[in-house]
């Protein structure tokens, strides 16, 4: 009698697969939602496209299932500027929803906290604007800059150089479900 030699996957092979099958059942179970919901489709634009995604809690969730963080992916040759200091302003004033800051022509301007870059582009009455979701789960608006250091979907650490102000004014609105914060009230929520 012979002996049937067993062969067993190593255990990062094995986690590989593992891990690729979970995605392909996830990705065969929506497809099969789609066959049978026609509305689907557009309920996933209206409800991703059109309203903030949080990226906190897909990276918390591709993190325990895949083991690794890959939206939040930078090339280690990419680094950012890195500013350390507060925004300090001696003049501070309501500004819509959020506040605006009196500062010096051409400031650099920093993240408040480590998080991703889901915004770059005009806001209106913010006019420049950078949008960064924090870990924090804040997501903070940086308006009135020129010279944006960043890209979309940029996973930034805090302190990163975001631009520079375009003028003698910079707007901060500060937001967290659906509930608005004045720079002072969010530094206070941090201690």
């Amino acid at each position: 009698m012979t002996k049937r030699k067993r062969y067993r996957l190593r255990k990062p092979v094995s986690n590989v697969i593992n891990r690729s099958l979970i995605c392909i059942v996830i990705f065969m179970f929506l497809l099969i939602i789609n066959k049978f919901d026609h509305n689907f489709i557009s309920d996933i634009k209206r409800n991703i496209f059109n309203k903030s995604f949080n990226f906190i809690k897909v990276n918390s969730l591709t993190r325990n299932i895949l083991g690794k963080e890959f939206i939040y992916y930078q090339d280690e040759n990419n680094s950012l500027q890195v500013i350390n200091d507060d925004l300090y302003s001696e003049e501070v004033h309501k500004y819509y929803d959020g506040e605006k800051f009196k500062v010096s022509d051409n400031l650099p301007i920093g993240t408040f906290e480590s998080g991703v870059v889901i915004f770059i582009g005009d806001k209106d009455i913010y006019k420049n604007t950078v949008i960064v979701q924090g870990t924090d789960g804040f997501n903070i608006w940086y308006g009135n800059i020129k010279d944006v250091n960043v890209s979309l979907y940029d996973y930034v650490e805090k302190n990163s150089l975001l631009g520079n102000s375009d003028g003698e004014e910079v707007y901060i609105l500060i937001e967290k479900n659906n509930h608005y914060y004045s720079y002072e009230d969010y530094k206070k929520s941090k201690n």
